[in-house]
């Protein structure tokens, strides 16, 4: 079953990411721009100095925001359930596989500044 397309799908969920479903079908690109900014709007409060990072890919019912931690990301959650169909996001193995790489090398990286000592 190892070539069959969903099986051994990495299951973790994304802390900052939210999954938004249920949203008409746009298939344009000044839609995809409308659909952005009013995601970009409805969520800036949760994305921090920066805002809410949105994708909206086109031809489809759904998009991404990306918030600023995962605190905001429950707090996106409870406050904006109303308003649009919201969960979290999965995290797809790339994105595990290149945070678990990333924390490696800072881990290393400070091992190797631990090393310098104060002279």
């Amino acid at each position: 079953l190892g070539g069959v397309a969903g099986v051994n799908v990495y299951s973790s969920l994304h802390p900052k990411k939210l999954f938004i479903s249920g949203l008409s079908k746009i298939q344009t690109e000044p839609q995809v721009e409308l659909r952005r900014a009013e995601l970009e709007r409805a969520f800036r409060k949760y994305g921090g100095d920066l805002g809410a990072v949105v994708t909206v890919p086109t031809n489809t019912t759904f998009a991404f925001v990306e918030v600023e931690n995962e605190r905001m990301a429950d707090v996106a959650l409870n406050e904006m359930s109303n308003k649009y169909r919201l969960n979290r996001a999965r995290r797809s193995k790339h994105e595990a596989l290149q945070e678990e790489r990333e924390a490696a090398e800072k881990a290393k990286g400070k091992r190797k500044d631990d090393s310098k000592g104060w002279d």
